[in-house]
């Protein structure tokens, strides 16, 4: 019977781990959908951008190309995962990293997420470090603390440009590593976006031209963040609900195995105890 106890508690341990498992696929799932939502959003909102700037930039016959950024330090922002059990997310981005971001004094590194820090810290010397946010409702302040550390950077030292790092969904694998561009920004390039609009007419803007100008281009660090935020958490999640798949059918497996040495376990048990019944009979039987 010692045996079948041992065997019940271990098949009680794999039914909890199961829940388990269970229970983090359905939040992943769940916060895949909304991440991928906030994305999409993001790029609409974008599209509003675009066409403000259209406005903004349509009454110049030739728009000036930026001026020559000063030779500079490099912002590198690595975007990860404070938490595991999220498959190779984090391994891969940090790699990702690691061959995207070149050895030097001259790199500021900031990351995201505690995970990222453990595997960057050892070649990089880590500016700063955030949390990541874990819903919808909290990126937004997130995104603003990093641009406050940013603008605190750009006040105190030359920036040359600010690249980002961050796993991206794709629809034929899970997600795949990106990089994008955060500053500086080409006007020039973005007043060549040609916009259609419905009406005849552009719309009109009485503020300072400099002045709108100068609050899109922070929409737009603002927006291009909070999309990169959206793009990791997703495939975050996504790698995550894999690896609890992937669990999930371990413990399945497991369990199979268990419920079979519990039926076996016990019907050798049975068998025994039916034996000894049976001697019992045959010697009962002798002694008369």
């Amino acid at each position: 019977m010692a045996g079948l106890q041992t065997i019940k508690k271990s098949i009680r341990s794999a039914e909890n781990l199961k829940a388990i498992v269970g229970t983090m696929k359905a939040h992943a799932s769940a916060n895949i959908n909304q991440f991928q939502n906030a994305a999409k959003a993001s790029m609409e909102y974008r599209h509003v951008l675009d066409l403000s700037l259209y406005v903004v930039l349509s009454g110049e016959e030739e728009v000036a190309p930026p001026d020559e950024v000063p030779k500079g330090r490099a912002v590198h922002i690595v975007f990860g995962s404070d938490h595991g059990l999220a498959g190779r997310f984090n391994e891969r981005i940090s790699a990702f990293a690691l061959e995207q971001i070149p050895a030097g004094e001259e790199n500021i590194v900031i990351v995201i997420g505690q995970q990222i820090v453990q595997r960057l810290q050892y070649d990089f010397k880590i500016y700063k470090d955030f949390l990541q946010p874990q819903s919808t409702d909290n990126i937004s302040s997130m995104v603003n603390k990093l641009l406050m550390q940013i603008d605190e950077l750009r006040e105190t030292m030359p920036v040359e440009k600010i690249l980002l790092y961050y796993n991206k969904p794709r629809d034929n694998t899970i997600f795949a590593e990106d990089t994008e561009l955060l500053f500086p920004i080409d006007l020039a390039e973005l007043s060549r976006n040609q916009v259609a609009w419905e009406s005849k007419g552009l719309p009109t803007y009485f503020a300072e031209r400099q002045e709108i100008i100068s609050d899109l281009i922070r929409q737009y660090f603002f927006i291009t963040l909070y999309r990169a935020f959206c793009y990791s958490l997703a495939s975050e999640n996504a790698s995550r609900l894999m690896s609890m798949q992937s669990a999930e059918k371990n413990v399945d497996k497991q369990l199979e195995e268990l419920n079979f040495l519990f039926r076996r376990e016990r019907q050798n048990n049975i068998t025994e105890e039916l034996n000894d019944i049976v001697s019992g009979f045959r010697a009962a039987r002798k002694s008369k």
